[in-house]
């Protein structure tokens, strides 16, 4: 099972590392993921996940009015894709479909700095998390495929995204380690 991180602690720099940028140009600033200035942004974390069934995550270090937030269950061009993401006032759960975006879900409250964010894709059930707290989840069968993940975003000048983590989510029956001991 794949899991990915960064945590963005590195030189300011246009070369944000492990990352495709599939619109504007994102930059490291102050070890800081930041979006472009010029227009919606997306960047696609460059090696996929094991599974369809994954979750990724980011801290919105600087929340900004914009639109901002993460995705999974990408392809690796980011045509489709679940996207968590809060705009000012709302955070809304998307299904994007060659750049049809369709709102499946959504909780009302204004994103904070430091708010963490997660987009959890298992099976049918998507899952929207705000600060390790469950506050969207649908059942949806638009998108079947894509193991990638990433962050989207408006241009902003300011808005600042940390400690980004992708992950397969493992299933199946936890181990009992008392097991072995009752054999004997």
């Amino acid at each position: 099972m794949a899991t990915y991180s960064d945590d963005f602690n590195r030189p300011d720099s246009t070369n944000i590392g492990n990352w495709t940028e599939i619109d504007d140009n994102w930059s490291i600033i102050s070890q800081q993921l930041a979006p472009g200035v010029a227009t919606l942004g997306l960047v696609i974390y460059q090696s996929p996940l094991d599974t369809t069934d994954h979750y990724a995550e980011i801290t919105l270090s600087v929340a900004s009015a914009t639109s901002m937030g993460v995705f999974a269950r990408s392809d690796v061009s980011g045509n489709n894709f679940y996207l968590l993401r809060n705009n000012g006032s709302e955070w809304t759960l998307f299904s994007n479909i060659g750049g049809a975006f369709s709102s499946i879900g959504s909780y009302s409250a204004p994103a904070v700095d430091g708010d963490v964010v997660r987009v959890h894709c298992e099976g049918s059930t998507i899952k929207g998390f705000i600060n390790g707290v469950e506050r969207i989840s649908v059942t949806d069968t638009d998108i079947t495929t894509g193991s990638y993940a990433g962050v989207r975003s408006e241009a902003s000048s300011t808005a600042r995204y940390d400690n980004f983590l992708a992950a397969d989510i493992t299933s199946g029956p936890t181990a009992d380690t008392n097991a072995f001991f009752d054999f004997l």
